[in-house]
């Protein structure tokens, strides 16, 4: 992988993801993941659903779509205001560590994290197929490693979960890439977490968390 992916990819990147658990805090409070197996469980459903429209936002704005266009599609398909609000505030400060290290498009108004990151990867160079690992590499080990906070497991047991789940990763991340390349890749996935979302506005209410969202 091209060493500007990997420093993208890199936990220390400070975009302030690690203050994002992406759901896991409310399904471990739920008692919906307690263990590894509800783990593999909670991350694969991720993947496949919100985990697959952020691979595809990524991978159009890295295609050169108008990042607005890209975000208004974007948040279309994402009910959940807790959600929206999550995503922008890890979008700024995505833009924001990016900003410092390659020069972004003038006047970018776009904040969700997935346009964020593939505007981000365009700037770098990297290709949509990469924007959109990227995106879904996030949802995963972001995940995981607030599964290692929130819950008794190992760490080395989380990363062999997203790493049983990096060939369905994979054709995502490809699926993603070959509808930004074409003239209707506003058509892209909707699909939906319900679950997710409610406990996502749920979690928004919260006196006391360890993670924003």
């Amino acid at each position: 992988m091209d060493a500007l992916a990997l420093l993208l990819a890199d936990g220390r990147f400070p975009s302030g993801g690690h203050a994002h658990s992406g759901g896991m805090e409310a399904a471990v409070a739920a008692g919906a993941v307690h263990d590894v197996s509800t783990l593999a469980t909670f991350l694969e459903g991720r993947v496949a659903t919100g985990g697959a429209v952020d691979a595809w936002a990524a991978a159009c704005a890295c295609a050169g779509a108008d990042p607005d266009d890209v975000e208004a599609e974007y948040d279309a398909r994402c009910p959940s205001p807790a959600i929206r609000a999550a995503g922008r505030v890890q979008g700024r400060g995505l833009r924001r560590a990016a900003g410092a290290a390659w020069p972004l498009p003038a006047g970018l108004v776009a904040e969700q994290h997935p346009v964020v990151l593939g505007v981000v990867a365009r700037a770098a160079g990297l290709q949509p197929l990469a924007a959109a690992s990227l995106a879904i590499h996030g949802s995963l080990m972001g995940g995981a490693a607030a599964a290692v906070r929130l819950l008794p497991i190992d760490m080395a047991d989380a990363c062999a979960v997203v790493a049983s789940l990096a060939p369905r990763a994979d054709r995502i991340a490809q699926e993603a890439a070959s509808v930004a390349a074409t003239v209707r890749w506003a058509d892209g996935p909707a699909w939906s977490a319900p679950l997710l979302e409610l406990r996502a506005e749920e979690h928004a209410s919260w006196e006391a968390r360890l993670f924003a969202s």
